[in-house]
């Protein structure tokens, strides 16, 4: 009872508010329009009139529902409902004053219209301002302030940027805000929400100076990699200053805050990948209400998917994973991301180990998915030189028992994530991923499973990845070891992988390779100094570059498709996904049944053997024998 009499109360007051409203604008109106012969027309301002206007003032905020709006956190579309309350309102007037052949004057009701507009709409943004500004108080917010006491610049007068902006000023750090620059030339020299844009990119290091800045605020999710290295490197001849950046659009997705969003600037900003644009209504109709399976759900791909799928509408999501801590560090994330959606996603999390058929069938039977992202897999090449059977083991025979239980349990789609390690694989991580996907596309072609392979490079900051290494390597002070001067890869950011895999599953193409375009390969050499020349050194003078070799089973470059299937390659609606037909695949289906029902039966121990077992389905698989694996 007492939480309603707490709401009665305040509609209560604002009725009030507005009733005041009503009447004063109607005099005011009068002694505009006949002052200072007050005294001619007064019969207009008998009772009756002052009843009817207010009675229908009210009543049209009522029946436009206004007085149910919280105004502490209201926008422009309840501003905008507030204004066709009162054209409605003024509409009634006039009508039912003619109607009953009411004196009245047009030129005080037009008046009077105007100023019950702008006072119920000012007192009404007059108190979200405040009371947004007391709440980020209240919450605490003030108290973390001693964070932003620098002085911050923002690059990008856009909207972006003005969002940003409109966050500070309700937690009340805008006085922390400098200003903000912009290459536009005609928004140069320009108050942009109560902030000067004091010029453009170029003038950034004038700018620290002069003004003590100690942050600079990136706020252009699309921004030019061009134009992020040179004002990195601007900033880095200055000392103490951080810079922070918005990501790409297709990472802040449904964030319901941009300074949430804001992280460290890092080497994917710099190396000049291009955006990735995705239709995601397309995505939410295929997966809204879908009960979705990852598994490696607490790997960098699969945990990304996670994050991401139940942003889209989806009914359940089971997170599977073998690493206690990793499905323990994922829970942690969802139940945050969870937090910032207005749609709420069951979410189950499973440690399983997807080599453990029986487990993982009594997950099926019990929660019975409609859609598998297959993620799990060992994927650390060197490593898996020297433990080819639990390879084996995880990569093809996970990946069987995978499709045999989709295939038991009616599963919808089954989408398997490969590697550009499975062409021309000359490793046994890359020969077991390129069996795993002979066997996702044999359960199309023989068990008619709808099943299909997303296929892509190396993935910036994911766990076992160049990157994270050189960045431990430099803050030890180097040296940073390449293992070739020649050495390439691609690279794309996890989140726009997850993504990719994400859409390209939607595109209902089973029995299809989908191979992800990553652009143009880097030099892992060029990257080590950009990430050197990032930290404020120099790789000749601070940081050195050891060339170490090629380890065991790495490549000088990776490919993407294999040289026959270059003419099967074909454009999808999206840029950034092709597709392969798998009926053009070179293999021998005699050889895969032979190797599923032979190989995987008596799991070879020998490392020669089982690297013989496998050139058999995968010809052009050519291996090596490391003197320490050699009788």
């Amino acid at each position: 009872m007492s939480i309603f009499y707490k709401i009665t109360k305040k509609k209560l007051l604002y009725i009030f508010i507005d009733t005041v409203i009503i009447a004063s604008s109607y005099l005011l109106s009068y002694f505009l329009r006949y002052y200072p012969d007050l005294n001619s027309n007064l019969v207009i301002l008998d009772y009756p009139y002052f009843l009817l206007l207010i009675a229908v003032y009210l009543f049209s905020l009522y029946i436009c529902q206004i007085y149910r709006i919280i105004w502490y956190y209201s926008n422009i579309r309840d501003v905008y409902r507030l204004t066709i309350a009162n054209s409605l309102s003024f509409i009634l007037f006039f009508a039912i004053s003619s109607l009953f052949d009411f004196q009245y004057t047009r030129s005080i009701n037009i008046l009077t219209s105007f100023f019950i507009l702008f006072e119920t709409a000012f007192y009404r943004v007059f108190l979200r301002d405040y009371f947004s500004k007391a709440r980020g108080i209240e919450n605490g917010l003030q108290k973390s302030n001693n964070i932003h006491l620098v002085n911050i610049l923002i690059v990008g007068a856009g909207e972006a940027g003005r969002t940003i902006l409109s966050e500070f000023y309700k937690k009340r750090w805008d006085k922390n805000i400098i200003g903000f620059v912009d290459d536009d030339p005609d928004k140069v020299k320009k108050i942009f929400n109560g902030k000067m844009v004091f010029g453009t990119t170029y003038d950034i290091d004038q700018l620290i100076s002069k003004y003590n800045i100690k942050e600079i605020i990136i706020a252009i999710p699309s921004a030019d990699h061009k134009i992020i290295s040179r004002i990195a490197a601007k900033i880095h001849k200055k000392q103490n200053v951080s810079i922070k950046i918005l990501p790409p659009l297709i990472e802040i997705l449904n964030e319901k805050h941009l300074i949430q969003s804001l992280r460290n600037i890092g080497i994917s900003d710099l190396i000049g990948r291009e955006e990735v644009k995705v239709d995601f209504d397309v995505i939410e109709q295929n997966y809204k209400g879908k009960i979705i399976l990852v598994t490696g759900g607490g790997g960098s791909i699969g945990s990304e998917l996670s994050s991401q799928l139940v942003k889209f509408g989806i009914k359940k999501l089971i997170a599977l994973g073998h690493g206690e801590f990793a499905i323990y560090n994922l829970s942690n994330h969802m139940n945050n991301l969870m937090q910032q959606l207005d749609y709420k996603t069951e979410i189950v999390y499973k440690i399983a180990d997807i080599k453990d058929i029986d487990l993982c069938d009594t997950i099926f039977e019990k929660y019975k998915p409609n859609i598998i992202f297959h993620t799990a897999a060992h994927k650390h090449v060197p490593l898996m030189e020297f433990n080819e059977l639990e390879a084996l083991k995880n990569n093809v025979l996970g990946t069987l028992n995978m499709l045999k239980l989709a295939h038991k349990h009616n599963v919808e789609k089954f989408i398997m994530v490969s590697s550009d390690k499975a062409v021309n694989p000359v490793n046994i991580m890359g020969a077991t991923k390129r069996i795993a996907e002979l066997l996702t596309l044999y359960y199309y072609h023989e068990m008619n499973l709808n099943t299909a392979v997303v296929r892509f490079g190396n993935v910036i900051d994911s766990r076992g990845s160049v990157i994270p290494l050189f960045k431990e390597q430099i803050r030890k002070g180097g040296p940073i070891t390449v293992t070739h001067p020649n050495a390439t890869r691609y690279f794309m950011t996890i989140p726009e992988a997850s993504i990719l895999v994400i859409r390209a599953s939607a595109l209902e193409q089973g029995g299809k390779i989908f191979v992800l375009n990553m652009g143009k390969q880097y030099k892992i050499v060029n990257i080590a100094k950009n990430l050197i020349k990032f930290y404020g050194n120099n790789h000749k003078k601070d940081i050195k570059i050891v060339f170490t070799g090629l380890r065991p089973g790495e490549k000088l470059s990776e490919d993407l498709i294999y040289n026959y299937n270059k003419k099967n390659l074909k454009k999808t609606m999206d840029q950034k996904i092709f597709i392969l037909d798998s009926r053009n695949q070179n293999n021998d289906k005699n050889a895969l049944e032979k190797f599923i029902n032979d190989i995987l039966s008596d799991m070879l121990v020998d490392p020669l053997a089982i690297r013989k077992a496998l050139q058999k389905v995968i010809k052009e698989y050519a291996y090596s024998m490391y003197e320490c694996l050699k009788e």
